[in-house]
């Protein structure tokens, strides 16, 4: 469809930046202030080769956080004529631009076409990426190093608790980026349904889940219910896996720090007879935590599949994107008084930021 002589790199450049904080989201355990000095997003260079990895293991869905607008009829005619069948060009430049906005619309999944703005058409650095791809392999890699000339920082526009407005734009029906941390993998599953958006989520494969902990629906945080006789042998059975985590070929460091984060929590519970909801719920998190730890450090067991027994409530970190149209669609619905708290929590901050930017509901 000839994406290549519409669009250039240099359409993408303010947004590249987007793309590597995606892709290290995926890799990395660290917050957004963490990330936001990390070489692979801050230095041009450093971001260059990183996202020239990315694109060498054609890991394209990070590249959907960059995104640009292109009015085709401010495109010269004969590049037009080109681009469309011989029937059309006897059609008024304007037609032409329209037809052809139609057409990379219905051929390029999650472009953006609107009537309102007939002969305008939204696409993502993905599409641009793997079009190139298509017609030239080695014009594909050479792309990735002319990234290392743009050297865009990002610059949050603002922040509400959780939920910060990495960037936007505001043409057409615009492009927002979010970065959303410390929200449950079970909201997370309801947030990926809103197809239209592009996500980069904290990898369990690649990363990590020593340190990380449960997400406490504030129901659970204030029930008054209460157990008693079952945290002697919660307690009895994390500490036995523990000796086997503990005799594992590892790491001694490792071991040393599950064994310190397990002690903390033995210690913690040890003269409860009774413990409430939300204990509970902690104690059957360390449970499948220390589980984990017996599958991956005594069992090898890769982490992509000792992850099985983790809980969905498990902290996460996510990147969203996507035009503001559809950005709207999901705020709309989600902040529906019957969506799920801690997914409508979201959505209402995700509201609030853009509402800061003078965008109108």
């Amino acid at each position: 469809m000839g994406l290549e002589e519409v669009f250039s790199l240099e359409d993408f450049k303010d947004s590249i930046p987007f793309t590597a904080l995606g892709a290290r989201t995926c890799y990395s355990s660290g917050d957004l202030d963490y990330l936001l000095n990390d070489p692979r997003i801050v230095s041009k260079e450093e971001r260059a080769k990183f996202l020239s990895k990315l694109g060498n293991y054609k890991h394209f869905s990070v590249f959907a956080h960059s995104f640009a607008y292109k009015d085709l009829s401010e495109l010269p005619e004969d590049k037009l004529d080109r681009l469309l069948e011989d029937s059309l060009k006897d059609l008024p430049k304007y037609e032409k631009a329209r037809i052809l906005a139609l057409k990379i619309s219905a051929t390029n999944f999650k472009s953006h076409y609107n009537p309102k703005y007939p002969t305008v058409i939204g696409i993502s650095l993905r599409h641009y990426l793997e079009r190139l791809l298509d017609i030239d392999e080695k014009i594909y890699f050479e792309t990735f190093n002319k990234m290392a000339e743009y050297d865009i920082p990002i610059q949050p526009l603002g922040k509400e608790d959780n939920v910060t407005l990495i960037g936007m734009i505001k043409d057409y029906d615009g492009y927002a980026v979010f970065f959303i941390d410390n929200v449950s993998r079970t909201m997370t599953h309801q947030l990926v349904r809103h197809t239209a958006l592009n996500y980069s989520q904290r990898s369990q494969r690649y990363v990590k889940e020593d340190e990380n902990s449960l997400v406490i629906p504030p129901s659970v945080e204030s029930s008054e219910i209460k157990i008693k006789s079952v945290t002697e042998e919660f307690l009895k059975i994390i500490d036995k896996i523990l000796n086997e985590v503990l005799g594992a070929d590892t790491k001694q460091e490792i071991k040393d720090e599950i064994r310190t984060r397990t002690d903390r929590l033995l210690r913690s519970f040890s003269d409860k007879e009774s413990i409430s909801l939300k204990e509970l719920f902690t104690l059957n998190d360390q449970l499948s935590q220390i589980v984990y730890d017996f599958a991956v450090y005594r069992g090898k067991v890769k982490r992509e599949d000792a992850r099985f027994i983790l809980p969905h409530g498990r902290k996460t970190t996510i990147v969203v994107s996507g035009t503001l149209y559809w950005i709207k669609d999901f705020i709309t619905k989600r902040t529906d008084p019957h969506a799920q708290w801690e997914i409508r929590d979201t959505a209402i901050k995700m509201k609030k930021l853009l509402e800061n930017q003078g965008i109108v509901f």
